[in-house]
């Protein structure tokens, strides 16, 4: 070996290793624990997300597709916008950009969702959402509504509560005729005959909604879609989709 061409070693181990920091970047695995905020749904007492359900299944799956421990953090609906904009969560699913607005990325649409307004038997059953125009309508604090308030503009009156079921209970003690919710929630929520017989229901809208991915947290919104695709290629997203 030449003097000259040992010379040349250094420069060329420089040039090798430049070339290579993208693709081994893009190997690299996600990193750290995948913290899936969800919403707490009642009174303060309840110290956390409900267990089970849809929400549990679609956090353990992608966690372990994205090969993460997963925690689950239960919030009060305004605070999730905080914590993803903050880096303290890194996922929330079930929204679109337009009922959850903040600085974050969001994943493909995926999970079937109607938003229905209920009427008590008090009233007659809406035909359209001009029922309730300058009508009391419960709501959820901190909730959007693009659709009514689109069609509605000021006549789209809201009482809201911190949360669904305390909304179903103003509802029930007769505090006003209708509330807005999505036909997910009816189903698992008062599968037992909470919601009193006699009442009727309008659909507003069906759509898909994704998962808002944190610009600061764990896990980048490409690897949540990546995994996102790979539980629907192995059939599990099927799976998930029916415990809604």
């Amino acid at each position: 070996m030449t003097a000259s061409f040992r010379a040349l070693l250094p420069l060329l181990a420089t040039a090798l290793l430049a070339a290579q920091p993208l693709r081994v970047a893009a190997a690299e695995p996600a990193k750290g624990t995948l913290r899936f905020v969800q919403k707490i749904e009642d009174a303060p007492a309840q110290s956390g997300p409900r267990k089970g359900g849809f929400q549990e299944a679609l956090g353990n799956a992608l966690g372990k597709q994205l090969g993460m421990p997963v925690r689950f953090i239960g919030l009060p609906r305004k605070r999730m916008t905080s914590a993803l904009e903050s880096g303290e969560g890194d996922i929330v699913c079930g929204y679109l950009p337009a009922w959850f607005k903040g600085d974050f990325n969001w994943s493909r649409t995926f999970i079937p969702t109607s938003e229905v307004l209920i009427a008590s038997k008090r009233v007659p059953a809406p035909a359209s959402l001009e029922a309730v125009r300058g009508k009391t309508v419960g709501t959820v604090l901190g909730f959007h509504y693009p659709d009514i308030e689109q069609k509605l503009g000021a006549g789209f009156v809201r009482d809201d509560a911190p949360s669904l079921n305390l909304t179903v209970r103003k509802w029930q003690a007769g505090r006003f005729d209708y509330f807005l919710t999505t036909g997910q929630s009816i189903d698992k929520q008062f599968p037992h005959g909470e919601l009193a017989a006699g009442y009727n229901l309008l659909v507003v809208s069906e759509v898909k909604s994704g998962c808002a991915v944190s610009r600061k947290g764990h896990v980048t919104v490409e690897q949540v879609s990546a995994a996102l695709d790979a539980l629907e290629k192995n059939g599990e997203m099927t799976r998930l989709l029916r415990l809604r």
